[in-house]
């Protein structure tokens, strides 16, 4: 069993906490710091009852909801709250896993001796968090990621639900299948197009009609989505292109980070900003880690499509700029069919055991110069010191 954690309204909430003066009231949190000339990077759920959300310019927004309290995003804060999320949820599994900066995966099986029952553990998980954080947080509890994520989506905000072979048909009728995960806007389209309008009515259909219509990768991946004997513990079960499984284990196979731009994205600098900052992110696990990787993964979507390609080095790296650079080199070879990017990832394969000493005097420098970097931030919080091309990113790290 999965348990999948997602925190609600995870950045407009921190800044809440932080500031109480903003609790209780609509609260924007923008992209960057001109409250008028940003757009919505996410809003309260006092925000959200007035129509706000996130991709939305903020501009609208105002218009919308004029009295609303604007905050600029800061990134590293909302990173440092997620990593002590993290750590907490640490307390009750070694099998833990980020899935986004404000969602956790936890593999539930064995606990029930040390914790109670499924739905026990789930209240005590809510419990912890929202003393040590004050923070709230919905949480599906499933066989399979894909329900446990479907779960937590249509409990929020502060729900728990767990989903089994008993309950699946109940919970699932009557649900858009644009609710799963996996699902955007092309592939509802198509669904629609055959009438398939809810995620009843996709788990009735023959897999033969979904092959035929979607090929044998999609159409299994459609047919197997809401099923709880497919693709079971860890298994992400995503479209073709999109698949993963999460490993459980001391010593990773990948190292990775994805996220999700607040809209359709352009603009190649700010793309290479949040590229670098990815980048950066998967170098920092992998020194912690002790690893270095050869095959470094590029995944991107746009409203059009996903892709993901990768490419192996013959020298395995664990910096960031390096891992940035190889990330960026598989980017151009798709600029041409992504002219906009709503989500990208990037993560790193083929590790092995960083123990071997640098050859060069530049190698030495360089690896002195991280590692000098990597004990500053683990003193005074991540991002203290950071590539300055994230400011397009982070408005707060203008002056790092």
């Amino acid at each position: 069993m999965i348990m999948h954690i997602d925190m609600d309204a995870f950045f407009a909430s921190v800044e809440q906490q932080i500031n109480p003066a903003l609790k209780g009231k609509p609260v924007i949190v923008g992209a960057r710091d001109n409250k008028y000339y940003t757009v919505v990077t996410a809003a309260s759920y006092e925000a959200k009852a007035y129509g706000i959300d996130s991709g939305m310019p903020s501009r609208e927004a105002f218009k919308i909801c004029p009295h609303a309290e604007f905050v600029a995003c800061d990134s590293a804060k909302y990173t440092y709250v997620s990593r002590e999320i993290f750590g907490l949820l640490a307390d009750f599994s070694p099998q833990v896993e980020h899935t986004t900066i404000d969602e956790f995966d936890i593999v539930l099986d064995g606990l029930e001796p040390l914790f109670g029952p499924f739905l026990d553990i789930g209240k005590r998980v809510k419990n912890r968090i929202q003393e040590a954080f004050g923070l709230a947080c919905s949480i599906g509890i499933a066989p399979t990621w894909l329900l446990a994520k479907l779960g937590s989506k249509l409990s929020k905000p502060d729900g728990l639900v767990l989903v089994n072979e008993t309950n699946l048909d109940a919970f699932i009728r009557g649900v858009p299948v644009e609710k799963i995960c996996g699902i955007g806007p092309a592939l509802t389209g198509h669904l629609h197009g055959l009438g398939i309008l809810s995620c009843d009515q996709l788990k009735k259909t023959p897999q033969e009609i979904l092959v035929d219509n979607f090929g044998r990768a999609t159409g299994h991946w459609l047919w197997a989505a809401l099923r709880t004997d497919e693709n079971l513990t860890w298994q992400k079960s995503l479209p073709a292109g999109r698949q993963g499984q999460i490993e459980a284990r001391k010593t990773p196979k990948s190292v990775g980070h994805s996220y999700t731009l607040p809209r359709e994205i352009s603009d190649q600098k700010i793309i290479f900003a949040w590229l670098r900052m990815l980048s950066e992110m998967v170098a920092e696990r992998m020194r912690k880690y002790g690893l270095a990787g050869h095959t470094v993964s590029l995944w991107l979507s746009s409203k059009n499509e996903s892709s993901l390609r990768q490419k192996t080095f013959q020298i395995p790296t664990n910096d960031g700029w390096e891992i940035f650079m190889r990330s960026k080199g598989i980017f151009s070879q798709k600029k041409a069919y992504f002219r906009t990017v709503r989500a990208l990832g990037v993560s790193l394969s083929g590790l092995i055991s960083d123990a071997a000493p640098p050859l060069l005097i530049e190698q030495k420098r360089r690896g002195d110069l991280i590692a000098a970097m990597d004990q500053i931030n683990a003193r005074y919080g991540d991002w203290t010191l950071s590539p300055a091309i994230l400011g397009l990113v982070n408005p707060t790290s203008k002056d790092k």
